[in-house]
């Protein structure tokens, strides 16, 4: 009977079809030479219902059944029905263990037009299992796909409807009814049928016939890299049905008469299972029990099947030993800068020695010009200065003002610099041209009195220049003192004025440290004391910044190619840890990713960051998604974190 469908299949399609969908579906001729026969069935009695999903509760086996005549249906492994919700219509849900011997369901269910979310537990009184209704959100179209992933000890669920916009949210308990918190939209075509999601690589699997099997990052603080998992000329016409098999690292779909499974580490490949079903099409199938458990299309009975299983991924069991990376939340952000696209970049805190609490964050909008605002993130003020890319300030002695911040502008190759006064009012001070193609990195030095800038050419090395203020600093001098060639390009820096040393990362090969004093005297070169490994520090190498409290004092470096963010001991050479900055649900805060430039002070800015403040800009503003912003991380809680002294 398979054979029959598969030649029906082949003979109907284009000769360009035929040729990719006949080879593929014969890929593996001693796999397909076996076509399984049930060896027993369940009777539903009137439950129809087109998937199903494993569960256990009080070490009992349990399946959930989507059923569009009674919403949702719990039966135990003979068949009994064990919890049933007795209204609704449900064709997809999604189903994760939260621990404790309970589950969380989410389920579309098509009278009502919401995703609902239902706990399946064991009732603590009768001992019965049951459905207890936890909270929902309307849905502007049906349901096609629904799976849930878990990321950092939170609960995320995707929704993809009819159309092919995808919600990811994450769901959570709040007052009286869990919350839908949506984080981002995700955008596919129309005939997606079926999501999951790997825990362990974090990737979300999409079903889109007739294209094939898209895989994606789970997590929204990454690039989507949306790649090819499995080809449609691969699978056939028709196929879907998603279940995840974690412990061995396999995904298992159906596709025309057939249930397969696919090692989640290897996309691309050749089906680790492939067996055809005698006179049946499926469309959900799992495993439970050492059985393959299959049901059709509204079906009112589970077919079960005995197979050689596959065995268990060698690269899930790898995968399985690597350490996660500690995340930090962040206590507040920055409102979005104006400007869309990749716009904010790099931020500077300016510490108010009389009133911390009126202290201020300086950020870069890279197409419009510097934003300030106050430590509760909300924009103060912007001076549309130009393209500038960079910020750094230091502290002066000068009848005017408390500090200068310089900026690098690339909208007229240069420096842009600003007075901050005692009170904390900001003066736009102009503009002093450098002959540099294209201005990028910057950072202030202080040595005796005197103020420099180093700054680098996107296409050339750095270059080292003095600030001379004068009586009015409105005619502000740059002088060129020094240039240092670089192999490739610089952004972040920092310097050290203390030990008079300069930190510049190369961003594809690391953290460069330089004797100053050494290097202006003809006698200094550089050295690499930090270089991209791929594990505590993966390029690009952005920002820097000087966390300074005696012998706790440690360099932070955005490591943008991991989305984390590396301390190295003061000197730079010797790596102490690094960390993730999380989202803050509570504050409606996301997480950081791709960050460009950092700021961090050890200075106590009250209650929320008494042992100082990281500054960092964020490359993907979710929750929901917005322009760039700057997020404000708790050094306490970084040192909490790290165990650090």
């Amino acid at each position: 009977m398979a054979q029959k469908k598969f030649l029906k299949v082949c003979l109907a399609a284009t000769v360009a079809g035929l040729l990719a969908g006949c080879d593929a579906t014969t890929e593996s001729p001693a796999q397909q030479a076996e076509v399984l026969k049930s060896q027993q069935s369940i009777s539903l009695n009137g439950v129809v219902s087109s998937q199903l999903a494993p569960l256990t509760l009080a070490d009992k086996n349990y399946l959930l059944l989507a059923s569009e005549e009674r919403g949702l249906v719990l039966i135990d492994e003979n068949g009994s029905e064990a919890a049933a919700l007795d209204g609704g219509s449900v064709e997809r849900f999604a189903l994760q263990a939260q621990g404790d011997d309970q589950w969380l369901v989410a389920a579309y269910d098509e009278e009502s037009a919401e995703i609902q979310l239902r706990a399946v537990q064991t009732d603590t009184a009768s001992g019965a299992p049951g459905l207890k209704y936890l909270g929902a959100v309307a849905s502007a179209a049906p349901q096609a796909a629904l799976c849930f992933s878990r990321q950092n000890g939170r609960t995320h669920l995707f929704a993809i409807d009819e159309t092919g916009l995808g919600h990811e949210y994450v769901v959570h308990p709040r007052d009286q009814a869990w919350a839908f918190s949506e984080v981002r939209q995700l955008h596919f075509g129309e005939q997606v049928n079926a999501c999951a999601v790997d825990a362990l690589q974090q990737q979300l699997l999409v079903s889109q016939p007739p294209l094939g099997i898209w895989s994606l990052n789970a997590d929204a603080e990454k690039d989507e890299e949306r790649r090819v998992f499995v080809a449609a000329d691969k699978l056939g016409e028709n196929f879907g049905g998603f279940w995840i098999d974690s412990t061995a690292g396999h995904l298992w779909l159906t596709s025309g008469d057939e249930v397969r499974a696919y090692n989640l580490k290897l996309p691309r490949a050749e089906a680790v299972f492939a067996r055809a079903l005698y006179d049946m099409e499926p469309v959900s199938a799992v495993l439970q029990g050492g059985a393959l458990l299959v049901l059709e299309e509204e079906s009112n009975s589970i077919r079960q099947f005995s197979a050689d299983l596959p065995p268990p991924a060698a690269e899930t069991q790898a995968l399985r030993a690597r350490s996660e990376i500690p995340r930090v939340a962040a206590r507040a952000q920055t409102q979005p800068v104006v400007s869309g696209g990749g716009a904010a970049d790099d931020p500077a805190i300016w510490v108010n020695p009389d009133n911390v609490a009126v202290s201020l964050v300086l950020g870069t909008d890279k197409k419009g010009g510097l934003d300030i605002f106050p430590l509760d993130g909300k924009l103060l003020r912007q001076f549309p200065v130009g393209r500038v890319n960079n910020v750094d300030l230091r502290s002066v002695e000068h009848p005017q003002y408390a500090a200068l911040a310089a900026a690098s502008n690339r909208t007229t190759p240069g420096v842009s610099l600003f007075g901050i006064t005692d009170s904390g009012e900001v003066e736009s001070l102009g503009l002093r041209e450098m002959d540099l193609q294209d201005p990028y990195g910057l950072c202030m030095y202080q040595q005796e009195g005197k103020q420099f800038v180093w700054i680098s050419d996107k296409e050339g090395g750095l270059h080292l220049a003095e600030i001379l203020l004068g009586d009015n600093p409105r005619e502000w001098q740059l002088r060129n003192r020094a240039s240092l060639p670089v192999e490739s390009q610089v952004e972040g820096c920092v310097a050290d004025d203390e030990r008079e040393t300069l930190f510049f990362g190369e961003e594809d090969a690391g953290v460069w440290r330089l004797d100053i004093t050494a290097f202006v005297a003809g006698e200094g070169k550089p050295q690499l004391v930090a270089a991209v490994d791929e594990e505590r520090l993966v390029a690009d190498v952005e920002g820097m910044g000087l966390y300074l409290n005696g012998d706790n004092s440690y360099l932070v470096v955005s490591s943008q190619g991991n989305n984390s963010y590396t301390l190295f001991s003061r000197d730079g050479s010797e790596f102490v840890g690094h960390f993730r900055v999380d989202m803050n649900l509570d504050q409606g805060i996301d997480g950081s990713s791709e960050t460009d430039g950092l700021e961090v002070t050890s200075a106590a800015l009250g209650a929320d960051y008494p042992e100082g403040l990281l500054i960092v800009q964020d490359g993907r503003n979710r929750l929901p998604s917005e322009a760039q912003n700057f997020k404000l991380v708790s050094w306490g809680d970084i040192a909490g974190k790290l165990e650090l002294q």
